[in-house]
Protein backbone atom coordinates (compact mmCIF):
# COMPACT_ATOMS: atom_id res chain seq x y z
CA UNK A 1 0.00 0.00 0.00
CA UNK A 2 1.45 3.82 -0.96
CA UNK A 3 2.18 5.66 1.84
CA UNK A 4 -0.58 8.13 0.68
CA UNK A 5 -3.48 5.99 0.98
CA UNK A 6 -2.52 4.90 4.25
CA UNK A 7 -2.33 8.49 5.20
CA UNK A 8 -6.26 8.57 3.46
CA UNK A 9 -7.46 6.25 5.61
CA UNK A 10 -5.83 7.46 9.10
CA UNK A 11 -7.21 10.85 8.53
CA UNK A 12 -10.75 10.00 7.61
CA UNK A 13 -10.53 7.65 10.55
CA UNK A 14 -9.76 11.15 12.84
CA UNK A 15 -11.66 13.06 10.51
CA UNK A 16 -14.89 10.56 11.30
CA UNK A 17 -14.35 10.80 14.97
CA UNK A 18 -13.78 14.49 15.07
CA UNK A 19 -17.12 15.64 13.90
CA UNK A 20 -18.52 12.75 16.16
CA UNK A 21 -17.11 14.10 19.03
CA UNK A 22 -17.28 17.43 18.01
CA UNK A 23 -21.52 17.06 16.79
CA UNK A 24 -22.63 14.67 19.23
CA UNK A 25 -20.41 13.91 22.12
CA UNK A 26 -22.65 12.49 24.78
CA UNK A 27 -23.09 9.74 22.45
CA UNK A 28 -19.98 8.97 21.55
CA UNK A 29 -18.88 9.50 25.62
CA UNK A 30 -21.79 6.91 26.48
CA UNK A 31 -20.15 4.66 23.79
CA UNK A 32 -17.14 4.76 25.91
CA UNK A 33 -18.86 4.31 29.38
CA UNK A 34 -18.11 7.91 30.50
CA UNK A 35 -21.38 10.21 32.03
CA UNK A 36 -21.23 13.20 30.12
CA UNK A 37 -21.50 16.61 31.68
CA UNK A 38 -20.89 20.25 30.32
CA UNK A 39 -17.11 19.97 31.23
CA UNK A 40 -16.59 16.47 29.76
CA UNK A 41 -18.53 17.86 26.34
CA UNK A 42 -16.43 20.59 26.41
CA UNK A 43 -13.70 18.52 26.43
CA UNK A 44 -15.08 16.22 24.23
CA UNK A 45 -15.70 18.51 21.37
CA UNK A 46 -12.26 20.26 22.02
CA UNK A 47 -10.36 17.06 21.38
CA UNK A 48 -13.08 16.49 18.00
CA UNK A 49 -11.64 19.43 16.63
CA UNK A 50 -8.16 18.54 17.83
CA UNK A 51 -8.62 14.96 15.52
CA UNK A 52 -10.36 17.35 13.27
CA UNK A 53 -7.48 19.63 12.35
CA UNK A 54 -4.87 16.33 12.48
CA UNK A 55 -7.05 14.72 9.81
CA UNK A 56 -7.37 17.52 7.30
CA UNK A 57 -3.78 17.97 7.58
CA UNK A 58 -3.43 14.42 6.98
CA UNK A 59 -5.76 14.58 4.21
CA UNK A 60 -3.99 17.77 2.77
CA UNK A 61 -0.39 16.73 2.97
CA UNK A 62 -1.03 12.55 1.88
CA UNK A 63 0.37 13.06 -1.63
CA UNK A 64 3.06 15.20 -1.09
CA UNK A 65 6.65 13.82 -2.57
CA UNK A 66 8.13 16.05 -0.05
CA UNK A 67 9.98 13.36 1.87
CA UNK A 68 11.36 15.82 4.25
CA UNK A 69 7.04 16.55 4.94
CA UNK A 70 6.29 13.09 4.98
CA UNK A 71 9.27 12.96 7.78
CA UNK A 72 7.46 15.12 9.65
CA UNK A 73 4.04 14.21 9.45
CA UNK A 74 5.15 10.62 10.08
CA UNK A 75 7.57 11.57 13.34
CA UNK A 76 4.45 13.59 14.52
CA UNK A 77 1.28 11.24 13.92
CA UNK A 78 3.92 8.54 15.35
CA UNK A 79 4.27 10.53 18.97
CA UNK A 80 0.52 11.03 18.69
CA UNK A 81 0.15 7.35 18.09
CA UNK A 82 2.08 6.43 21.34
CA UNK A 83 0.75 8.64 23.74
CA UNK A 84 -2.59 7.49 22.50
CA UNK A 85 -2.19 3.84 23.24
CA UNK A 86 -0.53 4.77 26.63
CA UNK A 87 -3.63 7.20 27.51
CA UNK A 88 -6.29 4.46 26.35
CA UNK A 89 -4.64 1.53 28.02
CA UNK A 90 -4.67 3.62 31.49
CA UNK A 91 -7.93 4.68 30.55
CA UNK A 92 -9.21 1.54 29.86
CA UNK A 93 -7.31 -0.57 32.73
CA UNK A 94 -8.65 1.95 35.54
CA UNK A 95 -12.23 2.12 34.81
CA UNK A 96 -12.64 5.48 33.38
CA UNK A 97 -13.72 3.73 29.83
CA UNK A 98 -15.79 0.91 29.66
CA UNK A 99 -13.99 -1.77 27.20
CA UNK A 100 -14.63 -0.26 24.30
CA UNK A 101 -11.89 1.81 25.24
CA UNK A 102 -9.66 -1.57 23.94
CA UNK A 103 -11.56 -0.37 20.38
CA UNK A 104 -9.23 2.96 21.06
CA UNK A 105 -5.87 1.55 21.99
CA UNK A 106 -6.60 -1.06 19.15
CA UNK A 107 -6.92 2.32 16.51
CA UNK A 108 -4.25 3.44 17.86
CA UNK A 109 -2.17 1.16 17.75
CA UNK A 110 -2.62 0.32 14.17
CA UNK A 111 -1.79 3.44 13.00
CA UNK A 112 1.23 3.80 14.57
CA UNK A 113 2.21 0.28 13.22
CA UNK A 114 1.23 1.75 9.76
CA UNK A 115 3.48 5.59 10.71
CA UNK A 116 6.39 3.63 11.84
CA UNK A 117 6.49 1.18 8.93
CA UNK A 118 6.67 4.49 6.18
CA UNK A 119 9.31 6.00 8.93
CA UNK A 120 11.44 3.67 9.43
CA UNK A 121 11.18 0.37 6.95
CA UNK A 122 9.96 1.74 3.72
CA UNK A 123 12.69 3.89 2.94
CA UNK A 124 11.72 5.02 -0.66
CA UNK A 125 8.59 7.28 0.48
CA UNK A 126 10.73 8.93 2.44
CA UNK A 127 13.51 9.52 -0.42
CA UNK A 128 16.17 7.34 0.93
CA UNK A 129 16.63 4.26 -1.09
Amino acid sequence: MKVGVFLAIGAAIAIIYGVAFILVPEFVLATYGMTASAALDLMARYFGLTLLGMGLITWLVRETTDGKALRGLLTGLSVQGVIGVLVSIWATVNGTMNGMGWSAVLIYAVLLAGYLYYLFADRTVLGRA
